[in-house]
């Protein structure tokens, strides 16, 4: 009997080092569960302002490619004014030609 009950003291005194033990890395397992969620928190952040970001140059791009066709047409407008106005010019040129040799022929006849 006395056998047994130091027997049973041991396991007692193992079973307690055992939950111990237990305990202690419950602690360790908890406080890297809480830096594992403070770096989530970080990586969370991160990305929602790199989403920004993104949506920033993304918005950025789309109104350069606006001004860029409206450049482009104002252009492709601004040349064909250009050649309307040199048409006219010639047309105008001619004109003057044509008023210049009838009054050249009356001052001649």
């Amino acid at each position: 009997m006395k056998e047994e009950a130091e027997r049973s003291k041991e396991q007692a005194a193992s079973a307690e080092e055992a939950a111990s033990k237990a305990r202690e890395e419950a602690t360790q397992y908890k406080g890297a569960a809480a830096e594992l969620d403070k770096e989530k928190s970080l990586v969370e952040a991160d990305l929602a302002s790199a989403r920004d970001a993104y949506r920033g140059m993304k918005e950025e791009c789309v109104k350069r490619k606006i001004a860029r066709s409206t450049a482009e047409e104002a252009r492709k407008k601004a040349c064909e004014d250009l050649e309307a106005e040199r048409v006219s010019s010639r047309s105008l040129s001619d004109d003057i030609d044509c008023l210049k040799k009838m009054l050249l022929e009356r001052e001649l006849s």
